[in-house]
């Protein structure tokens, strides 16, 4: 069969909402409201056979209800195990862990389950309050509560016991709502659909590095396609050399794109330099305890000079505009990758 079906779900929805009946291969705005898009893609599963669905896409309205329309394409609906799942990404679980039920959802998207456990999805950066969008934070809430909540999920925890705030880290999956004519659901991770649909950033650490490649290129298609958080100014990319955007975020949490024009190892600590004039210039600095990591990651940190790569992490500008980095996760290559599969340059 060609177009095989078309599925419809809604779920808590007070009434029926038309979900476009195409096949695209990028969400576009049908009727959007006030900065927003009226659909927000969930998980763009044509990266992979997941779980059961063969060259699918997820996506769920940002009205009052949600509905989900599941694609299939391709001559065949084929059966996947879980273990092929993004094979590209080796270590990167498909699946598995403990199940337990969802009773709340804050806004750092943390979730609290029956049993007390308070889970924090790996390699998820919650939205902020924004000058332009106060709210922006209480709608992704919002908009996973009311898929998790009231569900069972599998979470795969990461580190040997909670973390110092009393969290679980780990890989969270839920099932999407069952398509007829299929014996059971298929299991989606939750926090890569989170940032698919624009509803979270990449937050880089060692937890989530077997999904790294993942969760880039899952944050780089809903940023160059706009979605949610991408569609706040607020959010874009800062050029190194633009200093007033660097007056705005002091303290949030930014990515920077720039050239590295110069490393200098002075005590205490490790400086990229992107720009001639120390202190005015934007900067990136290593502490020594984890200069050993950096090396075995880029074999020379001398030889990062010259390239062009993003930063993310803290905004520091009390002397100068500057980043304190501790993970090599937090330095990627810009416009290679993550930006080009998605089909354009990432926002200046």
């Amino acid at each position: 069969m060609a177009l095989a079906q078309t599925f419809r779900i809604f779920i808590g929805a007070k009434s029926v909402r038309t979900c476009p009946m195409r096949l695209r291969s990028k969400m576009s705005s049908t009727g959007d409201t006030p900065g927003e898009r009226q659909w927000r893609k969930v998980g763009a599963l044509g990266r992979g056979a997941w779980h059961g669905f063969a060259g699918a896409k997820i996506r769920f309205g940002a009205g009052a209800g949600l509905c989900l329309a599941i694609f299939f394409t391709g001559s065949v609906v084929a059966l996947a195990p879980a273990s092929s799942l993004r094979a590209a990404d080796g270590l990167c679980p498909g699946e598995g862990g403990t199940s337990g039920g969802v009773v709340s959802v804050d806004e750092r998207l943390e979730l609290t389950l029956e049993s007390g456990i308070r889970l924090k999805m790996a390699g998820v950066d919650p939205p902020r309050p924004t000058p332009g969008d106060p709210d922006l934070d209480v709608r992704a809430r919002d908009r996973l509560a009311q898929w998790l909540v009231g569900k069972d999920i599998l979470f795969r925890p990461l580190e040997p016991g909670p973390d110092r705030w009393g969290r679980v880290v780990a890989f969270v999956f839920a099932a999407a709502p069952e398509a007829p004519n299929r014996p059971g659901p298929a299991r989606l991770p939750v926090g890569e659909a989170l940032i698919d649909a624009g509803l979270a950033r990449y937050e880089p650490s060692a937890a989530a590095r077997p999904c790294r490649s993942a969760l880039l290129a899952a944050e780089a298609g809903a940023r160059s396609s706009g979605l949610g958080l991408w569609a706040d100014p607020y959010y874009a990319i800062i050029a190194a050399a633009d200093r007033l955007s660097f007056a705005e975020k002091a303290g949030s949490s930014v990515i920077v794109e720039g050239r590295i024009t110069g490393v200098a190892s002075r005590r205490p600590r490790i400086t990229l330099y992107f720009g001639p004039r120390q202190g005015w210039d934007f900067s990136v600095t290593i502490l020594p305890r984890n200069r050993e990591t950096f090396e075995t990651a880029y074999s020379s940190l001398s030889g990062l000079t010259g390239q062009t790569v993003r930063v993310r992490g803290l905004l520091d500008i009390r002397f100068g505009p500057q980043i304190e980095i501790s993970d090599p996760d937090e330095v990627e290559a810009a416009g290679q990758g993550q930006d080009a599969a998605a089909g354009s340059p990432a926002p200046r």
